[in-house]
């Protein structure tokens, strides 16, 4: 029998090196806190600039600035080494897998799944419990795992296009079938 290499191979990791429940939930607080400083932030600038320039409205820029900080902050810094404040506390990093840092579109569209994707944020933290590699429905359409800083791959294997119907979804996204313990 031969095997479908189509996709391509990726990488997969041990089980303990994919970011859990718990770390997910600490990184979300943390990061919508960080993210919530930086609306106030643009808030406070935008009144202080209104009583320079009172004729002038800032609403419209207040809500584009705040806009580019999130996205700064959720796709420009959290892909790179210096990852996001929850990233750092929490110990962990983003991938791809195939094992590359993730291009600014793959963050993109995962960061616009949260706001605007089939799912809510709560669906997207219940599926994590019945993943194997504890991704969440985001984290799978994008192509992406969060992993803790330090972890290596356990291997390579195989992409096949998975398919899943569950939560009022259904879904076909390439994934990385491996087989054996990865405890």
């Amino acid at each position: 029998m031969t095997t479908d290499h189509s996709l391509g191979d990726g990488i997969f990791f041990n089980q303990d090196d994919y970011a859990g429940f718990t770390r997910r939930v600490i990184v979300m607080l943390i990061d919508s806190f960080v993210l919530i400083l930086l609306s106030f932030a643009t808030l406070i600038a935008m009144t202080f600039a209104e009583t320079i320039w009172p004729d002038t409205d800032f609403t419209v820029a207040s809500i584009l600035g705040s806009l580019a900080l999130a996205w700064i902050y959720l796709t420009v810094l959290k892909r790179s080494r210096f990852r996001t404040l929850g990233y750092r506390l929490a110990d962990l990093r983003i991938t791809t897998t195939t094992g590359a840092q993730p291009s600014l579109l793959t963050m993109t569209f995962r960061m616009l799944m949260w706001g605007f994707g089939p799912v809510n944020f709560l669906m997207d933290l219940v599926w994590i419990a019945a993943d194997t590699e504890r991704q969440t429905i985001r984290d799978c359409l994008a192509g992406t795992y969060v992993v803790r800083q330090n972890a290596h791959p356990a291997g390579t294997a195989p992409m096949h296009l998975a398919r899943y119907c569950g939560l009022g979804l259904t879904l076909a996204y390439p994934r990385v079938v491996h087989h054996g313990p990865t405890a």
